[in-house]
């Protein structure tokens, strides 16, 4: 039997993914609600994820060089595999031991690894699978791996954690995992890139892996409008993430602990994110998709974030509509542009150093959303504290209140980057600054201390 191959076959990987998808955010919908109802703490939250994009930037580096030396095929194999036996060691703690609040710390820690190869090997793959016409397409269709799945992953949740616990979510994770797997197996791959070995043959291996790194660094640093879009997208993940990953928290303490009310956001941004997606994928190409990116930051800010400052079930509903919604522009958007301005040969360090760059301004997000929200905000929220008078009328002087003004803070700050992104000409020119494929045909082009072309 032909193996599909093209879109066809990037389509059969995708479908792989989304299943994968829907068991991983089942887990991580019901570990997030059973840490908070037995700590009521949202710093125990934020450092579940802390932890992830912690490992996931700290391995980046090594996954970046790996991606562009093994096949892409084996590299997405290795980290599904991977991710399952991790989740699969993490079932067995459930069924037959006591699990421990660390070791959910260590198990999101190892997922974090294995995300540093998934991310920047997919999008690799994207470049050699597909014609440029069906870069943006394609994104739009990872994107909806990131809202679609929380559709029925609290649906399905929920029910299965109050009658029989945590186990069976982590079977089903497990299994459509490695469904993921066979998916990657039933595809056709073009041929990788030719390998570039200019970053050196000589010295030890310690030495080669290190210039190796650098090539995505000084391919990136030499280009001011990369340099703009790296710099916007680390704005932009910090901000969002101050505000998401107190989200569950945010509605529980409102709601009186209600995991239902969780639930029933995550669907409704689901629905948002997932239909921008598909309407993403529907548009035509367009040489405008920085402006298109910068107006979905917007977005983001105004009605994706300062909305979760007023309270309410559907308006926090209606805010992740509009948040979720506008994530598919910015990241198809932004995820297209590299795949076009950079040689595919060099796309694995590339990806891995943007991967790595704005990770590290999530878990430093995630970590001082925590902080902020438990020993400062909540506190100063209080009826007699000192920022009730300033925000109280908006958001109210109850539980939650001070996490409710990190979101309307973040709202504002996204909207200040999309404006400098604005009035910044080589951000908002890049796509004209910047030539298709990185402008080189030679290997030797982009090695340490050598001119790239412009």
């Amino acid at each position: 039997m032909r193996r599909a191959s093209g879109f066809a076959g990037f389509t059969v990987m995708w479908s792989g993914q989304m299943l994968s998808t829907v068991g991983t955010r089942m887990t991580n919908f019901a570990i997030g609600i059973s840490v908070f109802q037995e700590t009521h703490s949202a710093l125990s939250v934020t450092l579940l994820t802390f932890v992830a994009f912690g490992a996931t930037v700290a391995f980046s580096p090594i996954a970046g060089v790996l991606i562009d030396r093994w096949s892409r095929r084996t590299t997405i194999i290795a980290a599904d595999v991977g991710s399952a036996a991790v989740t699969l060691a993490l079932l067995g703690v459930y069924v037959f031991g006591d699990p421990q609040l660390w070791q959910l710390y260590v198990v999101n820690f190892l997922t974090g690894a294995f995300l540093a190869f998934q991310v920047p090997a997919y999008s690799a793959a994207i470049t050699l699978m597909i014609e440029k016409g069906g870069y943006t397409r394609a994104n739009a269709m990872m994107g909806l791996l990131r809202a679609a799945p929380y559709v029925a992953a609290p649906a399905l949740a929920a029910p299965l954690m109050s009658a029989f616990g945590l186990a069976p979510i982590l079977a089903i994770d497990v299994v459509s995992a490695l469904l993921a797997v066979a998916a990657v197996y039933a595809v056709t791959l073009p041929p990788d890139p030719v390998r570039d070995h200019t970053a050196g043959e000589t010295g030890s291996a310690g030495s080669r892996f290190r210039r190796d790194f650098a090539v995505g660094f000084t391919y990136i640093a030499r280009r001011r409008p990369l340099v703009g879009l790296l710099s916007i997208m680390i704005a932009i993940s910090f901000l969002s993430a101050l505000g998401w990953v107190l989200f569950p928290p945010l509605v529980l303490a409102r709601t009186g602990d209600s995991a239902n009310a969780v639930g029933i956001v995550q669907v409704i941004g689901a629905i948002g994110g997932t239909g921008a997606g598909v309407v993403l994928a529907m548009l035509k190409p367009t040489q405008d998709k920085v402006l298109r990116m910068l107006v979905a930051i917007l977005v983001l800010g105004v009605l994706g974030r300062i909305l979760f400052g007023f309270d309410g079930i559907w308006i926090w509903s209606i805010a992740l509509f509009f948040g979720w919604g506008a994530l598919p522009f910015i990241d198809g958007y932004n995820q297209t542009i590299w795949q076009e301005k950079t040689p595919p040969r060099l796309q694995g360090r590339i990806f891995a150093v943007v991967q790595m760059v704005e990770n590290i301004a999530s878990p430093l997000a995630y970590l001082s959303a925590g902080v902020l929200a438990d020993n400062l905000l909540e506190p100063a929220m209080r009826s007699d504290g000192w920022l009730a008078s300033v925000f109280g009328p908006i958001t109210g002087t109850g539980p939650g209140s001070g996490i409710a003004v990190l979101f309307i803070v973040s709202g504002l700050g996204a909207a200040v980057v999309a404006l400098v992104g604005f009035l910044t000409p080589s951000i908002r020119h890049a796509e004209d600054l910047l030539p298709d494929g990185g402008g080189e045909t030679e290997p030797s082009a982009v090695t340490p201390g050598t001119a790239p072309a412009k």
